[in-house]
């Protein structure tokens, strides 16, 4: 069972679903938070995952980050920081609803929503485990990784003068976001995507690649304390195999890694990829703290 949902997050209103486990009127269930990934929407990927966890005894949450989506906010409007925010507000949502059970509280993340979900745990301690795909640990080697050293230099020049326009003039320079995305895999699912759900055609400031660039997940998951499940896709070219491994290097015990063979980056999302690792996060969801 689905219902539409709302709640707050610094003022401004999040729009999302609540997947609801078959007869749960009176009844007790945890809770898994979905974060979706980079300019998704709540309508895109998520939805079989929520659907599943339901069927499996979890109150799941899908819902759209600030300027995204059907939420309030300036649009297209992305600040790792901010959605950080945005999911320790669905976890003080979540945790005043009848059908939760306070004490589980587990978080699940895609891509960039693996990266936020990995800082968030890493302070709020309310979330009692994590499941994190097709993540990376850094921004950096993420945008910059195979540039040379004269690209390097043109898009710090580049982020350079969009942020004294910024400063300046109170004027953004944004772009769409299948602009800003540079990987063929990433530039046809969103065209597919955008088409199917207007919605996401959003412009994004090009300051939010700086924000990319400083965000390194693999500098905080040691502070991550909760089990931690990390689930990567072998032949992955938007977020290598390799940057999950080095997450799951620098974590803390209890941790597993899951490579998916041979699939690439949104093969995960269906057919068999997607039985498996939705499997396996909630098996991992499951087991005793």
């Amino acid at each position: 069972m689905k219902r539409e949902v709302s709640f707050y997050s610094e003022g401004q209103k999040i729009v999302g679903d609540l997947y609801l486990p078959n007869n749960s009127e009176g009844k007790k269930f945890p809770a898994v938070i979905l974060c979706h990934g980079f300019a998704g929407v709540k309508e895109v990927a998520l939805p079989p995952y929520a659907e599943f966890f339901a069927e499996q005894g979890f109150v799941s949450l899908v819902f759209d980050y600030r300027g995204f989506g059907g939420s309030e906010g300036e649009r297209g409007y992305l600040v790792p920081q901010r959605q950080v925010t945005d999911i320790r507000s669905a976890i003080t949502y979540i945790q005043s609803l009848e059908e939760f059970n306070t004490e589980k509280v587990s978080l699940w993340g895609s891509s960039f929503g693996g990266a936020n979900a990995i800082y968030t745990a890493s302070i709020d301690k309310r979330v009692k485990s994590l499941v994190v795909q097709l993540a990376f640990g850094s921004g950096e080697r993420m945008i910059k990784g195979k540039m040379n050293d004269e690209e390097k230099s043109k898009i710090d020049s580049t982020l350079a003068k969009a942020w004294a326009r910024e400063v300046t003039s109170n004027k953004k320079l944004s772009l769409k976001a299948d602009q800003i995305l540079t990987d063929d895999d990433s530039k046809t699912f969103y065209a597919k995507m955008s088409e199917e759900y207007p919605q996401m055609q959003v412009k994004i400031p090009i300051t939010t690649l700086s924000y990319i660039l400083e965000l390194k997940p693999e500098d905080v998951v040691s502070k991550v304390k909760q089990p931690i499940l990390i689930i990567a896709a072998e032949n992955d070219i938007v977020c290598p195999a390799t940057e999950s491994e080095i997450l799951f290097s620098k974590a803390n015990e209890p941790k597993e890694l899951c490579i998916l063979k041979k699939a690439k980056h949104f093969d995960t999302y269906s057919g068999e990829n997607f039985k498996i690792s939705s499997q396996r996060a909630v098996e991992w969801f499951k087991r005793p703290n």
